[in-house]
C-alpha cells in the first residue's frame, strides 16, 4: 500500500493550519494591543481637556465673584465635565506612573477649588508670566502645583503613548 500520499497531504494541512493559525495570533495580538493605544490616547486627551475646562471654570468663577466662591458654585463647575469618574478610568487603564501623576493634577485641581471657596484670593491674570503676575500667595501657591502636576502629567501621558506607538 502506499503510505507516503497520505502522510504528506497530512503533514500539509497540518502545516497549512498551523500557519494560519500563527498568523490570527499575531494579528489578534496587533489588533488588541493598538485597541488599547487607542483607548489611552483618547482617554488621556478626554483627561486634560477636563482638567483645563475646569481650571478655567474655577478660574472665571474667582475673576467674576467675589472670593470666597459660593460652595454651590464650585461645586458645579467642578462636576460639568466628569473629573472623579475620568480619574477612575485612567487609574483602570494607564500604567502607573501615568495614573499617579494623573491623581495628582486632580488633587492640585481639587486644592485650587478648595482655596476659591475658603479664601479671599486675587487671581493672577491669564496668560501673565508667574513671577510677575498679580495675585494672593495663596492662591499663586497652589495655582504653580497645579501647573507643575499637569506638566509632569502630560509629560507621563507622551512617554506612555510614545512607548505604546
Amino acid at each position: 500500500m502506499d503510505w507516503i500520499t497520505p502522510v504528506s497531504t497530512l503533514i500539509g494541512t497540518m502545516v497549512g493550519v498551523g500557519s494560519t493559525l500563527l498568523g490570527e495570533t499575531v494579528r489578534a495580538k496587533r489588533d488588541r494591543g493598538h485597541q488599547r493605544y487607542e483607548l489611552r490616547r483618547q482617554l488621556y486627551a478626554r483627561y486634560l481637556e477636563a482638567l483645563t475646562n475646569t481650571d478655567s471654570e474655577l478660574q472665571l468663577l474667582a475673576i467674576r465673584r467675589q472670593t470666597p466662591v459660593d460652595e454651590a458654585d464650585l461645586r458645579a463647575a467642578w462636576r460639568s465635565h466628569s473629573l472623579l469618574s475620568l480619574n477612575y478610568e485612567i487609574a483602570l487603564v494607564a500604567p502607573p506612573p501615568v495614573a499617579d501623576a494623573a491623581d495628582t493634577a486632580y488633587r492640585s485641581l481639587r486644592a485650587m477649588r478648595n482655596v476659591l471657596g475658603a479664601a479671599e484670593v486675587t487671581i493672577g491674570s491669564p496668560g501673565a508670566p508667574e513671577d510677575n503676575a498679580p495675585g494672593t500667595a495663596e492662591w499663586r501657591g497652589v495655582h504653580r502645583a497645579y501647573i507643575d502636576a499637569m506638566t509632569a502629567l502630560r509629560s507621563a501621558m507622551r512617554a506612555d503613548i510614545g512607548n505604546s506607538a
